[in-house]
């Protein structure tokens, strides 16, 4: 009984601990944006703020479900995975885009 209450306190305590990091991220990232003039409004911060936590928590499935890093080290890659995911954003937008580019050239001598 006590160890499941210990367990039940230690998941709340890494639950907690998450999301502080995850907020800073998203902290950092709207700072960043406003620094270079972006207009902060409520609908844009939790746009912001619910893209940065799934990118933090999809850095955290894998991080610890897969390769079994330490959980402040796969905190820290959480934060720079929310406040970077504009990046992540259009690096995988232009990943797309690209193969699709490849995709319609290959078609088209195929056909021509």
């Amino acid at each position: 009984m006590k160890d499941t209450i210990l367990n039940s306190c230690k998941d709340l305590q890494d639950y907690f601990l998450f999301l502080i990091v995850v907020l800073a991220g998203v902290f950092t990232k709207v700072y960043n944006a406003i620094s270079k003039g972006k207009k902060p409004s409520l609908s844009w911060f939790l746009a912001e703020a619910i893209v940065s936590f799934f990118v933090a928590f999809s850095v955290y499935a894998v991080c610890d479900q897969y390769l079994n890093l330490n959980k402040i080290f796969i905190y820290v890659i959480c934060a720079w995975g929310g406040s970077l995911s504009t990046l992540i954003h259009s690096e995988v937008e232009e990943l797309i885009s690209s193969f699709f580019d490849v995709l319609k050239s290959v078609l088209k001598s195929k056909f021509h």
